[in-house]
């Protein structure tokens, strides 16, 4: 049986502002639910025995580079790339993307 039910995934269709039709409302509730059953398995999973079961984790992060300081591109370069820039005030605009 699901964990996620038809108005959870309304719920979150509507925070996320998605219009999601009744087959994909349906196909989503299928989906969450298969992966939080997922991560139920894995989070079950017997790690006894394991002396460091992260080890592979933090071996896939190394080697890493040193912290270097470069420079950055010029500021009248990045601005004249951009769609609404402004020279003037160093500053360029973006669509919104919250309301509010």
């Amino acid at each position: 049986m699901s964990a996620f039910t038809v108005d959870d995934v309304r719920r979150l269709a509507a925070l996320a502002q998605l219009d999601l039709n009744p087959e994909e409302t349906e196909a989503f509730t299928r989906q969450l639910g298969d992966i939080l059953e997922f991560a139920r398995q894995v989070q079950d999973a017997d790690a006894t025995g394991l002396e460091d079961p992260d080890q592979f984790m933090l071996a896939a992060t190394e080697p890493r580079r040193d912290d270097a300081r470069e420079s950055s591109l010029p500021r009248d370069e990045v601005l004249s790339g951009a769609p609404h820039g402004d020279p003037a005030t160093g500053l360029f605009k973006v669509p919104r993307v919250l309301n509010g």
